[in-house]
C-alpha cells in the first residue's frame, strides 16, 4: 500500500495542527488533508526567548503555515493558516473561538509544537529551564483546555500530543527538554482518564531521530572535533537498531491512525526504530 492509498477517511472533520508549519507538524496536516479533512494549521512568528533550537525569538512559523495552506489549496485540498502563539492563553483562546466560530466543530487535535536547547544543568539558567519547559508543556495543556470544549460538543474526537524519546529516556545537556516531554506523557495519560466518557481520546506520540531543523542544531552541538556533519549523522544512526531515521510522514501516519483509532487513548507510542524498546 502506498501512502496515497490512505484508509482512514476524514471527509466531513475539521482538524486542529498547533505548530504544523514546517517539518513534522506539515506532513501532518498533509496527511489529514489528503484524507478529506478540513485542517486549520496554527503557528507563530514569535518565541519568548532565545533559549531555543533556533536560538532567537524570531522565527517563520506562520509565514511558513500560510505559505503551506497556500500551496495545499491550490491542490484543491482544504487547509487555512492562523497565527497563534501555543504557550499565550489569549492566543490559544482565540484561537479555539474562531474555530469554533468558522467551522463550528472539531474532531482532531494535533500539538506539534516543541523546542529544545543545549546546556548542562550545572550551567543552566532558570530562566532557560523554564522556558524550554514552557515551550514544550504549557502549550500541550492550554491547547487541550481549550479544545475539550469544542470536542465534546462535536461528539468527541482526538487529541495527539507530541512527546519524544526524551520523553522515554533521559539524555546529558537536554535535562529541561526531558522534563517536559516526560510531562507531556504523564499530562496525556491522565487527561485521557478524565474525559474516556466523553469519546475524547488523548493520546502521545514519541518520535525518534527525524533530520529536522531540531535535531540539525542537536547535531551542531553534539559534532566531535574532525567529524564531517554527515560524519556525525551516520554516528547517530548507530544509535537506531533499525538504522534508519525516522521521517515525517512515518510520525504522521501515526497521528491519523490516532485520530482514528476509537478505543486506543492513554498510550505513548514511539517511532524511533527501536531506539527506546525495553
Amino acid at each position: 500500500m502506498t501512502r496515497m492509498d490512505l484508509p482512514a477517511d476524514f471527509t466531513g472533520k475539521v482538524a486542529l495542527v498547533v505548530g504544523g508549519g514546517r517539518g513534522i507538524g506539515s506532513a501532518v496536516v498533509e496527511q489529514f488533508a489528503r484524507r478529506g479533512a478540513t485542517v486549520v494549521v496554527a503557528d507563530t512568528d514569535r518565541l519568548p526567548s532565545h533559549f531555543n533550537h533556533y536560538e532567537s525569538t524570531q522565527v517563520t512559523g506562520y509565514a511558513d503555515a500560510q505559505k503551506l495552506a497556500a500551496r495545499m489549496t491550490e491542490s484543491g485540498l482544504r487547509v487555512t493558516a492562523a497565527q497563534a502563539d501555543a504557550t499565550d492563553e489569549d492566543d490559544i483562546r482565540r484561537l479555539y473561538a474562531d474555530l469554533a466560530e468558522d467551522a463550528g466543530r472539531l474532531d482532531a487535535v494535533v500539538n506539534a509544537f516543541g523546542v529544545t536547547h543545549v546546556c548542562p544543568v550545572e550551567r543552566m539558567e532558570l530562566a532557560e529551564f523554564q522556558q524550554v519547559v514552557s515551550g514544550n508543556l504549557d502549550g500541550v495543556f492550554l491547547s487541550a483546555k481549550h479544545a475539550l470544549p469544542l470536542l465534546r460538543s462535536s461528539g468527541g474526537g482526538a487529541i495527539v500530543n507530541f512527546s519524544s524519546v526524551s520523553g522515554r529516556s533521559g539524555f546529558a545537556k537536554v535535562a529541561h527538554y526531558c522534563a517536559a516531554k516526560f510531562g507531556v506523557v504523564g499530562f496525556t495519560a491522565a487527561l485521557a482518564q478524565e474525559v474516556a466518557r466523553d469519546g475524547i481520546r488523548v493520546n502521545a506520540v514519541c518520535p525518534g531521530i527525524v533530520r529536522s531543523n531540531m535535531w540539525r542544531y542537536l547535531l551542531s552541538e553534539f559534532v566531535r572535533p574532525g567529524e564531517s556533519e554527515e560524519e556525525c549523522w551516520e554516528r547517530m544512526r548507530t544509535m537506531i537498531p533499525q538504522r534508519e531515521f525516522q521521517t515525517p510522514e512515518d510520525l504522521a501516519e501515526l497521528v491519523a491512525y490516532l485520530a482514528a483509532a476509537t478505543k486506543v487513548t492513554g498510550q505513548a507510542i514511539s517511532v524511533d526504530g527501536g531506539m527506546t524498546a525495553p
